[in-house]
């Protein structure tokens, strides 16, 4: 029996939370949602995560400090993060903490995809070098 992928989901909104939880759990992940990033942090210091898929809002709190925190603590931890705002996008297209960009509306299909492709072995046996920009499961533009 293989163990399912456990995501952290941080999401200012009640409702993206609920509903990708959901989408998410029948599609056999385990999610664990927090809706501000001080919230994210203390759920990931107490509980193993596999994937962080966040919200860019800057109401969720510092993005730029959270994704630094995360990774500092896990080097190698798969990042998606996701935005309705597309000027939110381009700031985070070269940073070297994301692994993939997308646009609000998500696109299920291509998360689910994306998902799955971080979760597999191969790609985390591939993810130690983060900052290399040919690394193939990150993506520099909104569309995968």
């Amino acid at each position: 029996m293989t163990r399912q992928t456990n995501i952290l989901l941080i999401d200012d909104n009640l409702t993206v939370r609920q509903a990708l939880g959901q989408v998410l759990a029948v599609e056999n992940y385990n999610v664990v949602s927090a809706d501000n990033h001080r919230d994210a942090l203390r759920t990931f210091g107490q509980r193993p995560i596999d994937i962080v898929l966040l919200d860019l809002s800057p109401r969720n709190g510092d993005v730029w400090d959270t994704l630094q925190r995360l990774t500092a603590l896990r080097p190698n931890l798969p990042i998606v993060a996701m935005t309705a705002r597309r000027e939110y996008l381009k700031p985070y297209s070269g940073a070297h903490w994301v692994d993939v960009l997308l646009e609000k509306p998500l696109n299920l299909p291509v998360l689910i995809h994306t998902l799955q492709q971080l979760a597999s072995p191969t790609a985390n046996n591939q993810r130690c070098g983060r900052s290399d920009s040919n690394h193939p499961l990150r993506s520099n533009s909104p569309q995968l």
